[in-house]
């Protein structure tokens, strides 16, 4: 860690090291006034392989990962947002985002989604977009991925 870094435990599995370096927004992303909005992840992927894939996930592009809202890595998250589809839109948008989840994107890829994301809808009456993401062995994807939902 440097002078300008500091490290903060959230919990014994969530560690969180600030960069402290001040950089300009070249991103299209504001900030809310009382809060700050998530332009960027580093994720280092532990692989089946028990190798490290680094991936960048940019919120400021013309991909799928525009207006993201939940971040899901886990059986817990997944069904606790299906619970909350079926609430709201109904078993079959819960279905299709616990499929995505148990299964592999594509029959040639080498494993089932890392996480998903899901996006707010444009419009109250729509249905999130949710992306299965991080399964394929094609990274970067050449196009964005089409919503599961």
């Amino acid at each position: 860690m440097t002078a300008l870094s500091k490290e903060k435990r959230i919990t014994n599995d969530i560690n969180l090291v600030y960069d402290f370096t001040e950089k300009p927004n070249l991103s299209q992303l504001t900030a809310h006034e009382d809060r700050a909005v998530i332009s960027k992840l580093k994720a280092d992927l532990v692989l089946p392989s028990n190798k490290i894939l680094t991936v960048d996930i940019d919120f400021d592009t013309t991909s799928g990962y525009h207006s993201n809202a939940i971040m899901v890595m886990d059986d817990f998250g997944v069904e606790m947002i299906a619970t909350a589809f079926e609430v709201k839109y109904g078993k079959v948008h819960a279905d299709k985002v616990r499929a995505a989840w148990q299964n592999k994107q594509t029959e040639s890829s080498p494993r089932k989604p890392t996480y998903l994301l899901v996006q707010h809808p444009e419009h109250d009456d729509e249905v999130p977009n949710v992306f299965a993401v991080c399964g394929d062995e094609r990274h970067p994807p050449k196009e964005a991925p089409a919503s599961i939902t």
